[in-house]
């Protein structure tokens, strides 16, 4: 079977062949051109509409079992932000050790559950090849699909693994239903014999070719960014909110808004136990992976913190720890022409059960959230901490706002945290977004 080297690179150029170009061919030799052609008024270009930070596989995570694969099919069911023209997809194999195969790429519309729209089931080839290894380490993107997608959508991916796998890329706090099926079936309306996942597998964005949006804002976090306790399947993450206004707002010229969180992660040390594969790599070590590499990128939304505060003894990050972390993030971005917008650390007051509060973590959340609110070493910042607190008791979330665990928000608490924006922040001084 012959095999794409195709890794870590543009949009190859599509041969054409006897008969009508399609779309996928204008695009690829459109989006081949240098920046600034590509990038004129009302040209398609790429940019992210949806993408998943990977871990690595956690044997000690209970579903840990669904991420080995055996000849199996995965039905990946993601949530777009924009729309466009059509879509290029990326697959990962970030800590494999291995190179990871992929067969039967298709991608289409989601009808409901597992179920596809037959008619707009899309094969996907890596330069023209319809199966693809990725070295480890390595991600790989897809040839353009001429499938036009629709903003707030449901997409359905669908890849056969063959042979045995431990899928080498996992976004575990998913909150979102996807499908494993035996054999080959990638090209099916409907599975047979699935099963159900609430991981991410593999897949780690989804691009859309736009003449419109202007760019991506991508959000790093931990679960409150990843949207922890947060409704399954109904896409109530702040991040889901803020583009929600955002559209309601701009229209066809809205940014996409994509979601870097991982849950249990730290601003300054990797994951760490049994566990630490889960809690993924640190946000100054995957920030250029997570956040610069994501396509049309024009600001990043740094809200961490509270879990590097929430450790005993001399685990527990300073301060001053926690400002040069988001100095050494924002200087990052800023180097690669990004705004940085900084969301303070909210209240997690009660929140580590059977374990004494200890009153250093609210004096240093205190402190880098003063510095949020008045460094000038970031472009603007939102008040996470001031929309879901407690008036009276500031430690603590406001009860309306509470998951229950007096650390996660519910919907609401969601939904009251993108509120809090400026969308300013987001506009130039004409009220349009920049390009």
């Amino acid at each position: 079977m012959v095999r794409s080297p195709h890794q870590h690179s543009p949009i190859e150029p599509v041969r054409c062949t006897a008969g009508r170009p399609t779309l996928a061919l204008i695009l690829s030799v459109f989006l081949l051109l240098p920046n600034s052609a590509s990038h004129a008024a009302g040209a398609p270009h790429w940019v992210g509409s949806w993408m998943a930070a990977p871990c690595a596989i956690a044997p000690a995570e209970p579903r840990s079992g669904e991420a080995q694969l055996q000849d199996q099919t995965v039905r990946q069911i993601v949530h777009l932000s924009i729309g466009g023209l059509a879509v290029r997809l990326r697959f990962s194999n970030t800590f494999g050790s291995t190179p990871l195969t992929l067969d039967s790429v298709h991608v289409a519309t989601r009808k409901s559950g597992s179920e596809i729209d037959p008619g707009s089931i899309q094969p996907v080839t890596f330069a023209g090849v319809a199966s693809v290894d990725i070295s480890p380490g390595k991600s790989i993107f897809s040839d353009p699909v001429d499938l036009g997608v629709a903003s707030s959508s449901d997409l359905a991916v669908s890849f056969f693994v063959p042979g045995k796998v431990t899928a080498p890329a996992i976004h575990y706090t998913a909150l979102q239903t996807s499908y494993i099926a035996p054999g080959d079936q990638a090209a099916a309306q409907s599975l047979s014999k699935s099963h159900d996942t609430t991981l991410w597998l593999i897949l780690t964005a989804v691009d859309v070719a736009t003449r419109n949006a202007a760019g991506a804002i991508v959000a790093i976090g931990s679960s409150t960014t990843d949207g922890s306790h947060s409704t399954p399947n109904q896409n109530r993450r702040w991040t889901d909110d803020l583009f929600a206004r955002l559209f309601a707002s701009l229209g066809p010229e809205t940014p996409s808004v994509l979601n870097a969180g991982i849950a249990g992660n730290h601003v300054l040390t990797d994951g760490r136990g049994s566990w630490g594969p889960v809690f993924g790599q640190s946000a100054v070590s995957r920030f250029s992976r997570d956040v610069l590499s994501q396509d049309g990128v024009k600001t990043v939304i740094i809200f961490e913190g509270g879990n590097d505060i929430r450790e005993f003894g001399s685990d527990a990050a300073s301060a001053q720890q926690l400002i040069s972390g988001f100095g050494l993030l924002a200087r990052m971005a800023h180097e690669h022409g990004l705004k940085v917008i900084v969301a303070t650390i909210t209240p997690f007051e009660h929140s580590n059960k059977n374990e004494p509060e200890d009153g250093s973590w609210e004096r240093t959340q205190m402190v880098v959230n003063q510095w949020v609110r008045t460094t000038k070493d970031i472009d603007g910042f939102a008040d996470f901490d001031a929309a879901i607190r407690d008036p009276n008791h500031h430690a603590r979330i406001l009860t309306m706002y509470d998951s229950g665990d007096h650390l996660h928000p519910n919907d609401a608490g969601y939904k009251a945290m993108a509120d809090s924006f400026d969308l300013s922040l987001f506009t130039t001084s004409n009220g349009t977004v920049p390009q």
